[in-house]
């Protein structure tokens, strides 16, 4: 049985991985993200390193059931959910038709499925969504600078335990990001 719609409403950030929100989500509702994926039928097996842990940049493609199943779990329009996350509309032959009603999800490498994904900025999204959570997004390589906070975001594909490197007192790289135009787009807050 699916949570009242709206119940907890979990926001998606912009270019945030559907497995990132779907984290989020479990996190509002005090689950573990294993108990809230067991709402879909899963065709695979997450994404693993080689060392065996789960990849932070494992991403989440949905069939047309499934996306109102998540819709419903944070209480976001699927139009909304659509602009947001840039995996939203992306199905393959692995998940069933429309007219079959299960909810169906097959997992990705996030990198495959639509760019480069890198650790969103902790301290933006808490400004954005009142709690510490990690975040994962799709960002282009030139725009991981969050000049906001002084974090270069590293990429989430890498088998390592750091989120981000501290840059506050490296002014120029900052001032380089603001230059291209980034300003905080490392962040939860622009994207």
């Amino acid at each position: 049985m699916l949570p009242h719609p709206g119940f907890l409403r979990t926001a998606p950030l912009q270019g945030e991985t559907t497995s990132s929100l779907i984290c989020r989500i479990a996190s509002r509702y005090g689950l573990e993200a294993k108990a809230l994926r067991s709402y879909w039928h899963w065709r695979n097996h997450q994404p693993k390193h080689e060392s065996g842990a789960t990849r932070a940049d494992a991403e989440v493609l949905l069939n047309a059931a499934g996306r109102q199943i998540l819709a419903g779990l944070c209480g976001i329009e699927e139009d909304v959910l659509a602009r947001a996350l840039p995996s939203w509309a992306r199905e393959e032959a692995t998940l069933p038709a429309e007219g079959d009603g299960v909810p169906t999800a097959v997992w990705r490498v996030g990198g495959v499925v639509a760019g480069p994904v890198a650790f969103g900025c902790r301290l933006c999204a808490a400004q954005r969504t009142g709690t510490a959570v990690q975040v994962v997004r799709y960002a282009p390589r030139w725009g991981r600078v969050c000049a906001r906070h002084g974090q270069w975001l590293l990429d989430a594909d890498a088998d390592q335990p750091h989120e981000h490197l501290d840059v506050r007192h490296l002014p120029e790289v900052i001032a380089a990001q603001r230059l291209d135009g980034g300003g905080a787009a490392g962040g939860a807050g622009r994207g």
